[in-house]
């Protein structure tokens, strides 16, 4: 696991690191010992971002009268740790006092990336994009400037200087006095968070740069005759390095040494003086390996924390795990790879704990032992030394049977993992058998089980059939909401929200107005329909009125009627309705007509001699 963040002192007795889980702890150089460990009570919600080793001593010299006391109080007064937090609060840890000494607060509630003190009573920090000035001895912020669009990952206060150096990506130098940028140089591809000052007696100062992504150290000249915006030299990583230390000769040459992530060590020596054109190589690669002691086992590398250099020749390496540490003083040689075999005192301490519970003997057995069970008589062979009685199969079968419900299939409750396998996988087969259901509580029941991070593809998978007819557009409304029920807060929290389900709420917002003029035509419809039946029933109603409500026929009436009906109805054969109108018949003379006779008298004598028959 790697480390966070992690630092030697001035002298080189103390390295303190922040583990992982939020523990400070700190180390004696000298005796490889974990000398203390501090938890913070809030690292919970506030845990410690970074740390920086600042010593007191200046102030405390001022008011001891002789120089004798004065070496003896700085050489047993160990340093102070000074801790960054999330919520913008600096604390001092005292190694002394094994404790908090003090805390102050910025009251921004912004976090602190990074941390650098000049002296004893001024200290600089980066939160977020602003620059923070600390009063160490006032306990209070002293003055506070935008240093501009980008979070501050790195900061260094120049000595003897009013220059301070921050670092995002690129790396700006400001005026502290007037809070102008003097200079800008290119930087890094990504965040800068190693940044280490080299003087050089003879050619002016440097910084050393590393970021979080690159596998190349950058020098950058900080001379103010220089104009170069790009670095003077790079120096070639195989990994993103962790921890860096410089030393200067006196002759003026730069030994660099830089931890890598994976565990290795490189060592450069340059001089200084000039720009160099082609990336620096390592002279020197160093590795510590484990010794297991064992030809068929493969060798283990451990991981290089940090170094320090001692003198140009000589190192302090740090190596491990964060939970156990191990110093030692090495020389470099001119081999180009040079490997130290090591014993990996956490192995180590696994593989005692483990001697210890096996160091008991077990007794010595003779063959002529028979041994009393309670089972049926067996023939009991000889068995060997430190053989152990065996179960009966018959006994292993009965522990083996389950006992279950007769007649109960067991049940499904969700499809989160095939759900899984088919947004992986991209298969549509698998995700129309798991997608297509309308059983809410086995939709409830997935939803809750799904990682975040399948909510982007899971939720254009439901964009999709939401675009779909009929049944296919209610499953995806169906787990579109639940959803939106029970992942609430991560998907408000998404900064895509709006890309998200911008389809789905497209399709929706359709299908709502044109359901909603569906509606208001419907609503016309009804309104309608009532009015027509009322005066259709309306016109039925005086028609019936009409007619009459009930018919009496009399016996003596309807005989007479019906005879009468029977006349007019033979009358009708012969005669016209206007008597003025004759009809002229063809038998009979001109004469017949010009007198004015005519065969309708015939006619009724006729009817009236049939009616005398009767």
């Amino acid at each position: 696991m790697a480390l966070q963040s992690g630092a030697f002192s001035e002298d080189g007795k103390y390295f303190a690191n922040i583990s992982s889980d939020g523990k400070l702890k700190i180390w004696n150089t000298l005796s490889s010992s974990l000398d203390q460990e501090f938890t913070p009570d809030f690292h919970l919600t506030t845990p410690c971002t970074c740390l920086h080793f600042w010593s007191s001593s200046q102030g405390a010299a001022k008011d001891l009268p002789s120089p004798k006391k004065k070496k003896r109080k700085h050489d047993l007064k160990p340093p102070s740790i000074i801790l960054g937090t999330t919520s913008g609060i600096i604390l001092i840890y005292s190694i002394a006092k094994g404790g908090i000494e003090n805390t102050i607060n910025s009251n921004t509630n912004l976090p602190v990336n990074c941390l650098s003190a000049v002296n004893d009573h001024l200290l600089y920090s980066g939160a977020d994009n602003n620059i923070l000035e600390w009063n160490i001895k006032d306990r209070n912020i002293k003055s506070q400037w935008k240093g501009g669009y980008e979070n501050i990952t790195s900061i260094l206060a120049v000595p003897e200087t009013n220059n301070l150096i921050t670092a995002a990506k690129n790396i700006k130098v400001w005026n502290i006095e007037t809070r102008e940028v003097l200079r800008t140089f290119t930087g890094h591809s990504s965040e800068i968070n190693i940044m280490h000052y080299v003087h050089l007696p003879s050619a002016g100062p440097y910084i050393l740069t590393g970021s979080k992504a690159d596998r190349l150290l950058s020098c950058w000249n900080l001379n103010s005759e220089s104009k170069l915006k790009n670095a003077v030299s790079n120096y070639v990583l195989q990994d993103v390095a962790i921890h860096v230390s410089v030393y200067i000769s006196v002759e003026g040459n730069a030994s660099v040494a830089a931890a890598t992530r994976n565990g290795s060590l490189h060592v450069y020596h340059h001089k200084l003086n000039g720009k160099c054109d082609k990336p620096l190589k390592p002279k020197t690669t160093l590795q510590v390996v484990s010794d297991t002691g064992q030809s068929n086992e493969s060798v283990k590398p451990i991981k290089i924390c940090g170094a320090r250099f001692l003198d140009g020749e000589t190192l302090s390496l740090g190596y491990g795990s964060e939970l156990l540490l191990t110093f030692e003083n090495v020389t470099l040689t001119s081999k180009k790879l040079e490997v130290l075999i090591r014993v990996d005192q956490q192995a180590s301490s696994k593989k005692c704990k483990d001697e210890q519970v096996t160091k008991l003997k077990k007794p010595l057995v003779g063959d002529n032992v028979n041994y009393i069970s309670t089972q049926s008589t067996a023939t009991h062979t000889k068995r060997k030394v430190g053989q152990q009685d065996e179960i009966p199969m018959e006994q292993r079968l009965e522990n083996l049977t389950l006992s279950k419900a007769e007649g109960k299939v067991p049940k499904v409750n969700n499809v989160a993992q095939l759900l899984l396998q088919g947004l992986h996988s991209k298969d549509k087969n698998i995700l129309r058998t798991a997608l297509w259901r309308t059983d809410e509580n086995i939709i409830r029941n997935t939803v809750k089980r799904l990682p975040v991070t399948v909510f982007e593809p899971l939720i254009k998978e439901l964009s999709s059939l939401v675009h779909g007819k009929t049944v296919v557009s209610r499953y995806g409304a169906l787990w579109l909401k639940h959803m939106a029920q029970v992942h609430a807060g991560v998907l408000i929290s998404n900064p895509n929200l709006s890309e998200m389900f911008s389809s789905a709420l497209g399709t929706i917002q359709h299908r709502i107005y044109s359901q909603t003029a569906l509606h208001r035509l419907r609503g016309k419809l009804e309104l309608l329909v009532p009015q027509v039946s009322t005066i259709n029933n309306a016109e039925n109603y005086d028609e019936d009125d009409e007619e009459a409500l009930l018919v009496f026929i009399d016996k003596d009436t309807s005989d007479s009627e019906s005879e009468d009906q029977e006349v007019m109805e033979i009358g009708s054969d012969s005669e016209p309705e206007n008597w003025e109108d004759e009809p002229v018949d063809e038998n009979t003379d001109e004469e017949n007509h010009m007198d004015g006779t005519s065969d309708s008298d015939d006619s009724v004598v006729m009817v009236d001699d049939g009616q005398d028959s009767d």
